[in-house]
């Protein structure tokens, strides 16, 4: 009788060739957001007041222009809400009166006093008070057109070039501030008060609920037409 050890031998080194072909890799699947990206930048929001040594006051316009500014500032502004002054121009003794009405009219704007800053800067002429604040803007990714993709023949099971872009373009179209794509908010405190009452009311069996008026009741008719 003939040896089988070769025959066994060739077997196993087949087996262990088999065993080291590593697994093809399939390609990952990603996310439309992974694939179309919104880019936020964060750019700078400012407002000017035009005046010279003879007229530093703010016109009714310049005031409720400045009311509108500061609106912005606390929808999506960031950071501290500067108001720069200059210095060493032809207006610059009457400039500081005009920032201080200037602040004076932020604060009845619904500014809060810890959010103002001042600052100063060099300036020639009659140059203007300059209030900004920093802000975030997003842009929206580049949609490939329909008609430059084949959407019948997906060989790899893989979604279109364009798939899911339009989605994001409208998110950076319309969300509020974009500094929310970057990062998420503080939670605000709980209402401490609010809770306190409930609890009461919990403890002594009454209902926790807010009471609804007569107006607020709603009657189903059991008619049938």
């Amino acid at each position: 009788m003939k040896s089988r050890f070769p025959l066994l031998m060739l077997g196993l080194s087949a087996l262990g060739a088999c065993a080291s072909v590593p697994a093809p890799e399939l390609p990952l699947a990603s996310s439309s957001a992974d694939r179309h990206r919104i880019e936020v930048e964060q750019t700078a929001e400012r407002f000017e007041i035009a005046f010279s040594s003879a007229d530093a006051a703010l016109s009714p316009k310049s005031r409720a222009d400045l009311g509108a500014f500061a609106s912005g500032y606390l929808r999506y502004g960031h950071g501290a809400l500067i108001v720069s002054t200059p210095a060493g121009g032809a207006n610059a003794e009457a400039a500081p009166l005009l920032a201080a009405e200037t602040r004076k009219a932020l604060l009845e704007a619904g500014v809060s006093y810890a959010a103002l800053a001042s600052s100063d800067y060099d300036a020639a002429g009659n140059a203007p008070i300059i209030v900004s604040f920093a802000r975030f803007e997003a842009q929206a990714p580049d949609c490939a057109p329909l008609w430059r993709q084949d959407l019948a023949h997906q060989s790899n099971n893989q979604a279109w070039e364009s798939f899911g872009c339009a989605t994001q373009a409208n998110l950076a179209a319309m969300v509020e501030d974009p500094r929310d794509l970057l990062q998420a908010r503080n939670e605000d405190p709980r209402d401490s008060g609010r809770r306190t009452t409930v609890f009461e009311h919990y403890r002594e069996g009454t209902p926790t609920g807010a009471e609804r008026g007569s107006d607020e009741t709603v009657t189903i008719s059991n008619a049938v037409n």
